[in-house]
């Protein structure tokens, strides 16, 4: 009985050290394939105590470069080195691909936009299992409102856009509504579009004619405008609820000429933006402070990583540009 109590023993012993060397093996191989990532950006590279990925859509729509700046400038004050991921949108497997290597990496952070219909609590409850803080960021905050989820309140978005326009059109607005390729399902679900509504029906009469969601790419908001205009000629007043698809349609009023006969109502600001702003094609746009979601979320995380209590949802504040300048 002891020769066979002693050949488990051993027999045990090889199994659980095969067992240690290949979840070692995994680690290191999942930490390999996150510094060498073709789609890495390094937002740090001096030495750090905590290694942070972050996990975003491959888009060049300023609320995700105003993300980054953020993350970049807040994560030396928690002595964080930062991984960037990107993801095609029409490709949101390849965000779950992140996502699971950076949890089998045992990373110390991970901060990643989740959409409205995203299952976030069950990764934020996997990433703890692991080890991982994970930090939930995007617009609005998905089912179940998840704690420090960080976010925009397009429904707020929506309520300002809806506003203004009937502010200069009152009952005369006819509306078309582009909302951005990051969300998905019945646009009139959108929070921005509830707000929006909400928000024009103070106004009898006025009318929110049709509402489209945006492509991926740099074009799908001219397309989209384009198509509007043409389907439906009684729309005077677009709202755009990304930079992307405001310059898209700032470049189809202009070159239809209607410049003045449309008024629209963009997202965010950059340089673009800000030249239509100045030369009346744009009325105004509604700028989401997405540096500062991604600055708190460095915060969140780090407070989490050294046992601080966590917070609530939260949501950035905006200012509105216009051609006289930004005002709260």
């Amino acid at each position: 009985m002891k020769t066979v109590a002693w050949f488990l023993a051993v027999v045990f012993g090889f199994a659980f050290l095969g067992a240690t060397l290949m979840n070692a093996d995994l680690i290191s191989k999942s930490r390999k394939a996150l510094a060498s990532g073709a789609l890495r950006e390094r937002l740090a590279t001096d030495p750090a105590r905590y290694q942070l990925v972050v996990v975003v859509p491959d888009s060049n729509d300023s609320f995700f470069q105003g993300l980054l700046e953020g993350i970049g400038e807040s994560a030396p004050k928690a002595d964080a080195a930062v991984q960037v991921f990107r993801y095609p949108l029409e490709s949101p497997a390849q965000a779950e691909q992140y996502y699971e290597i950076a949890l089998r990496a045992r990373v110390d952070g991970l901060i990643m936009y989740t959409p409205r219909d995203d299952r976030t609590t069950e990764r934020a409850e996997k990433a703890v299992r692991n080890g991982v803080v994970f930090i939930p960021v995007g617009t609005d905050a998905p089912v179940g409102n998840p704690s420090s989820f960080i976010g925009t309140g397009s429904l707020r978005q929506g309520l300002e856009g809806g506003r203004r326009i009937c502010n200069k059109l009152g009952a005369s607005a006819r509306v078309g509504v582009i909302l951005p390729a990051t969300g998905s399902g019945d646009p009139r679900e959108d929070p921005i579009y509830r707000g929006l509504a909400a928000a024009m029906r103070v106004f009898p009469g006025a009318t929110l004619v049709t509402a489209a969601r945006a492509h991926p790419g740099v074009l799908s908001g001219a397309d989209t405008a384009a198509t509007m205009l043409r389907d439906y000629p009684a729309i005077n007043a677009l709202f755009c609820c990304s930079s992307e698809d405001t310059i898209g349609a700032a470049q189809v009023v202009v070159d239809l000429n209607r410049v003045g006969r449309i008024l629209i109502i963009g997202a965010d600001e950059t340089p673009e933006i800000r030249r239509y702003l100045d030369k009346g094609v744009i009325t105004a746009s509604i700028v989401r402070d997405s540096k500062w979601i991604g600055t708190e979320a460095v915060h969140t995380f780090f407070r989490l990583k050294e046992s601080h209590p966590g917070l609530e949802p939260r949501e950035a504040d905006f200012s509105i540009s216009t051609p006289r300048g930004a005002v709260r």
